[in-house]
């Protein structure tokens, strides 16, 4: 009886596409919600998740048990580490920070027990084995176990074509880690880090090895495709949820009353300050005014209007719900006050 086929390895091999999800919410349950969605794989991530190997290991569980493909990036590609990973019945694993083809061959070794690699031999301990229950495990175990190595860094794009050279069955494109590298931290979609990717999808493809890369930008997703590229994530488990979750909120507190206060300033100059005002705040809310009305509108959701007139100065300060009206008051009067420096301004507010 041999290792269970990694069908997943078969596909790539065979230069079929699959399309994955990122999970990182260190939770089975979690990971089991994911695994009821049609991806073809999902990535346990232990580099930038609060993961460790036996919360990885339940993760992977469950996922196998809904019949999806589990791949797991482990924090660092130390031997002891992926030996740990493989014996727990993890077939597909992706290295993270690979930056030479010595580097590669090393985990390349990692992954195959002896002669040809140096993995420890304790497969009767092993899930792997089904606790010794596969009798042929020993001797068929490498074949299956697929080995992806990240390269995410101007040093491993240095080196892609030796890394490429040995015997990794893919090769993975952080575009945020070598966005940073490039000098444009926070931005993979610069133009000039998105050209570096796709040479190297190019590249990886021509060289008959598995290409793949995780990107929520729809047209990089297709292009990389397009490319040949065979494991493309498109979607995150985090972002999904943090942006459903929000969106819920706002839909829910949308149902109640914004909090509103007036209040009115004597002044004779009540079109000068009105425009400060607006001018003032214009490089960071939505602001239209003239010389009688204007208003402020700011992303979370704090909000401004202003009536000016020969003696009198009207403001309306509104936040949401949930918003700290008071706080907004005392804001909105502190730079009304300092740009009436040269008079004693006060708002008379009303509730």
């Amino acid at each position: 009886m041999p290792a269970p086929q990694n069908a997943f390895k078969a596909a790539l091999t065979a230069g079929s596409p699959q399309i994955g999800c990122w999970v990182g919410l260190a939770n089975a349950y979690a990971a089991e919600i994911a695994a009821t969605a049609q991806f073809d794989w999902l990535l346990v991530d232990g580099e930038h998740a609060p993961n460790d190997l036996q919360s990885i290991l339940e993760q992977v569980r469950v996922i196998e048990g809904s019949g999806r493909v589990p791949v797991a990036r482990l924090p660092i590609g130390e031997t002891w580490m992926i030996k740990q990973y493989l014996d727990a019945g993890v077939q597909n694993i992706l290295v993270p920070m690979v930056e030479s083809g010595d580097q590669a061959r090393e985990l390349v070794r990692a992954v195959q027990y002896p002669p040809h690699g140096v993995r420890g031999v304790g497969s009767s301990l092993a899930r792997a084995s089904r606790f010794a229950a596969i009798p042929d495990y020993l001797k068929t175990a490498d074949e299956q176990i697929c080995l992806l190595v990240q390269v995410e860094n101007n040093n491993g794009m240095d080196a892609l074509d030796d890394i490429l050279a040995t015997d990794v069955d893919g090769v993975f494109i952080g575009p945020a880690d070598l966005a940073a590298d490039m000098g444009h931290l926070g931005d993979a979609n610069h133009p000039e880090v998105v050209a570096v990717v796709l040479d190297a999808i190019h590249r990886i493809v021509t060289a008959g090895k598995a290409a793949g890369i995780l990107t929520l930008d729809p047209n990089l997703q297709r292009k990389c495709l397009d490319l040949g590229a065979t494991f493309v994530a498109t979607s995150i488990d985090v972002t999904l949820f943090a942006k459903a979750i929000r969106s819920a909120a706002v839909a829910g507190l949308s149902l109640l009353p914004d909090q509103t206060a007036t209040g009115i300033a004597q002044t004779s100059a009540a079109s000068k300050y009105l425009q400060q005002l607006c001018k003032h705040w214009s490089h960071k809310a939505e602001v239209s005014f003239d010389g009688t009305q204007g208003s402020a509108s700011f992303p979370d959701g704090d909000r401004v209007t202003l009536t000016a007139d020969a003696t009198t100065l009207t403001v309306t300060a509104t936040t949401g719900p949930r918003g700290d009206l008071l706080r907004w008051q005392k804001v909105i009067e502190a730079h009304l006050t300092r740009f009436a420096f040269r008079e004693e301004l006060s708002i008379d507010w009303t509730a």
